[in-house]
């Protein structure tokens, strides 16, 4: 080596001329758009209009959040879909996850070779990757599907196939779940230390008890009638979906959200949030969050406060 300054090619300046360079004072503190406390009603009323047609509803806040990508949160999109009697409503989505809950109606719901058949109060879910096809039997159905799309966009990763997604194909029925829920309800309850009744919904892959999806979680949550959620906190967003919610609200961060029957509400990440049941019948939700990664890294915080 004599030392001599090495030659640049033309290439060479061209990826020289891709770098930037960002210098905040504190990286930690650079704001993003806040995620709203929000029900979703107009969409629930689209999707459930007598003269709906079939086709898919995105509750997509992805602009108010700062994203260029339609998303309900930062890493999850959800739609309804209506389903009109004796049809098939299709998709294909950039997501490596396809998670439902069934509002109303009976069908089946096919992803290449596998086909599973469905019914009110189901929850099932679908390999990311391929096409989806939704068919519906005598009835018109309402369904509502959880994603994670935006998380994909965010990486610009392709969907994987089928047999390679992280996902499999499984059917919670509501009767099993029910029958879950009774079985562990008064351990729960004897714990001083519950943050509520839930029931999660996972699958076995590949030994992982707990692999239904690496991001998104799903649970069952239940309250008592006359019963007052302990107030809490944690740094996953959650959407709710409200499927027993007579006279049932929510306060979060002193602000009072009443719960509409199957119209999704968010609840941003790390806000105090506590669930009031005045009702006389036991409160059902469906939760799904994307509590995943932070279980994954070490920084879900929850805590009682």
């Amino acid at each position: 080596m004599d030392g001599a300054t090495p030659q640049t090619s033309q290439d060479d300046d061209a990826f020289v001329a891709r770098a930037r360079y960002y210098s905040p004072a504190n990286i930690f503190k650079v704001e993003r758009p806040s995620i709203p406390q929000h029900i979703f009603a107009d969409e629930l009323a689209q999707a459930t209009a007598d003269n709906a047609p079939t086709g898919w509803i995105a509750l997509d806040i992805g602009k108010t959040i700062g994203l260029n990508e339609p998303a309900t949160t930062p890493l999850m999109l959800a739609r309804y879909a209506r389903i009109n009697a004796g049809e098939t409503l299709s998709g294909t989505f950039r997501a490596s996850g396809e998670f439902y809950y069934v509002i109303a109606g009976t069908g089946s719901a096919t992803k290449g070779n596998e086909t599973l058949h469905w019914q009110t109060g189901d929850v099932f879910s679908l390999p990311g990757g391929g096409e989806t096809h939704l068919t519906t039997e005598a009835d018109d159905a309402v369904l509502i599907l959880f994603t994670n799309e935006p998380e994909l966009a965010f990486h610009s990763l392709a969907t994987p196939k089928p047999e390679d997604a992280p996902t499999q194909a499984v059917r919670y029925p509501l009767a099993d779940i029910r029958t879950q829920m009774d079985k562990v309800r008064d351990i729960q309850k004897a714990d001083p230390n519950v943050a509520g009744l839930a029931l999660h919904l996972t699958s076995e892959r590949e030994g992982n008890a707990d692999a239904a999806h690496p991001t998104i979680k799903l649970a069952m949550n239940s309250l008592d009638a006359h019963n007052v959620q302990r107030p809490h906190r944690h740094n996953s967003v959650a959407l709710t979906l409200p499927i027993q919610s007579k006279d049932v609200y929510s306060v979060i961060e002193g602000n009072r959200l009443d719960w509409q029957q199957y119209a999704l509400m968010i609840t941003p990440p790390a806000e105090l949030h506590e669930h009031h049941n005045e009702g006389d019948d036991m409160m059902l939700s469906l939760v799904v969050q994307d509590g995943g990664l932070y279980f994954r890294c070490r920084t879900i915080g929850f805590s009682f406060d």
